[in-house]
């Protein structure tokens, strides 16, 4: 499952077996590859565009991967220069800047918001729009609608971010603050009433980075707390 998610998002094209055959030392013959992703398309974890096509993640599929990446995530980028710059911008609370760099190093729209005070910053609608390839008109109207609309979604659904115990990830229709099918989005609590989101293409987003950063800024602030 993990090898045609992270497939389809390294290639933009649906995955075969014997695509998988040649790239991973699954012990397995094609043909027993081929049985296992049509179980899986029939739990419905992956979708088959057309007949004799590859399989392509569901959002279910998508969510199962998100899911275990959650669970695995180790602390192994707590101390890169990304996440330690986060880290000052958090406690400057300088928002807009913060939004930036999220938005520029994952190439997402980042959104910072401070519940309690009742502040809100989107950045990056063009990486979020660069990133999704070969969208179709209607999936970018959708995209740049949801840009639009995400201040009032995340006034009645922000406090929710805001008491995130780990990281949570929204695939498609789903997400409280979207609504486009193309979108996933991760969201995470800082402390302090503060949250972050990173929005995405859900089939070219790097999921394992992003949750990686949110549950080092997570970690990163309890530490801090339990230290006073």
């Amino acid at each position: 499952m993990d090898a045609v998610v992270e497939g389809f998002i390294s290639e933009g094209e649906p995955i075969s077996s014997g695509w998988l055959y040649a790239r991973h030392d699954f012990g397995i013959k094609p043909a027993m590859i081929r049985l296992e992703l049509e179980q899986l398309s029939d739990n419905g974890f992956l979708e088959q565009p057309y007949h004799s096509a590859g399989r392509i993640p569901s959002d279910r599929g998508y969510e199962f991967f998100a899911e275990r990446v959650l669970e695995e995530a180790d602390w192994g980028i707590g101390g890169s220069i990304f996440l330690n710059n986060l880290r000052r911008l958090m406690e400057r609370r300088a928002w807009p800047e913060l939004a930036e760099r999220l938005s520029d190093d994952l190439r997402l729209l980042g959104v910072a918001g401070d519940a309690r005070h009742g502040v809100l910053c989107k950045e990056g609608l063009d990486n979020l729009i660069e990133n999704m390839g070969r969208a179709s008109q209607d999936e970018i109207k959708s995209v740049i609608k949801d840009f639009v609309e995400l201040d009032e979604r995340l006034r009645k659904f922000g406090e929710k971010f805001g008491d995130l115990a780990e990281p949570k990830v929204f695939v498609g229709e789903k997400s409280p603050v979207t609504r486009s099918k193309s979108l996933a989005v991760v969201a995470g609590n800082c402390g302090d009433e503060v949250f972050l989101l990173a929005i995405g293409p859900k089939n070219k987003m790097d999921y394992k980075k992003t949750i990686k950063v949110f549950k080092n800024l997570k970690g990163n602030r309890k530490n801090g707390r339990n230290k006073k």
